[in-house]
């Protein structure tokens, strides 16, 4: 469906066909507003790119970071899904996604693989990244509202490159402005962006039975989406351990 049929089916169910207590501007904001709260809590809008990575080893310019801005690079990100490392400038490695906790469980002391910026007093040379423990990268943290994902261990000169990082990612859904734009979003879920539309609709009027129950008939469908993509995956994995025996 499109912006307009998804409008007309909103003001259908809103029983207000001759538009007397919403104009169009208005649904399209409740219908924009579902679009985003569907790829939000689905993250069913899949995308996938590059970030460059740099070296941490010991250097005589600056301090490097092994952490990146995922707004940088990705500006509608809403959450990291799969990450791989082209290890050496070689070959292509799944990396390990950890919490930054489970680091400072498994090896204390994790932050200083960075280094840190030493002065010579003698000679006056400053040298940045000092003591580092750079290495190919092995897992990734990452956390939207910081803005950051991170590679552990730090990338060396071997792991520092253009496009050395692919990072698969949910991102958010953009606003529909034109009738015949359709949502990103895949088409099983429109449904679920009119009952959000028609129950923010009924909740502005203050008729809270008619938008209690549109807003249990929009989580029962993201719900079922949810189950369904679980099956197709649990299906696509039978039939790959079979294809592989």
């Amino acid at each position: 469906m499109n912006l307009g049929e998804l409008r007309s089916k909103t003001r259908k169910r809103l029983g207000d066909t001759n538009s007397a207590f919403w104009t169009d501007d208005e649904l399209n904001d409740y219908i924009n507003d579902g679009c985003r709260d569907v790829s939000f809590r689905t993250k069913s809008i899949k995308k996938n790119g590059y970030i460059s990575t740099v070296s941490c080893d010991e250097n005589l310019v600056a301090q490097v970071s092994n952490e990146y801005s995922l707004s940088a690079n990705f500006p509608n990100l809403y959450a990291v899904l799969e990450v791989y490392f082209f290890s050496e400038g070689t070959d292509w490695i799944r990396l390990k996604p950890v919490m930054r906790e489970d680091l400072d469980n498994e090896s204390n002391g994790w932050r200083g693989n960075v280094g840190y910026v030493s002065s010579d007093s003698g000679t006056g040379v400053v040298t940045y990244n000092y003591g580092s423990h750079t290495a190919t990268p092995e897992c990734y943290y990452w956390h939207r509202e910081e803005d950051i994902i991170g590679f552990n261990p730090p990338p060396d000169d071997y792991n520092a490159g253009t496009s050395y990082a692919r990072i698969y990612y949910a991102e958010r859904h953009t606003d529909l402005t034109g009738d015949s734009e359709s949502p990103l979003i895949p088409e099983p879920l429109h449904l679920a962006v009119i009952n959000y539309a028609v129950a923010t609709g009924f909740e502005d009027r203050g008729w809270g039975d008619k938008a209690n129950d549109n807003w249990n008939k929009y989580f029962a469908r993201l719900k079922d989406y949810k189950i369904e993509t679980n099956r197709e995956r649990e299906d696509d994995e039978i039939q790959s351990q079979n294809y592989k025996r």
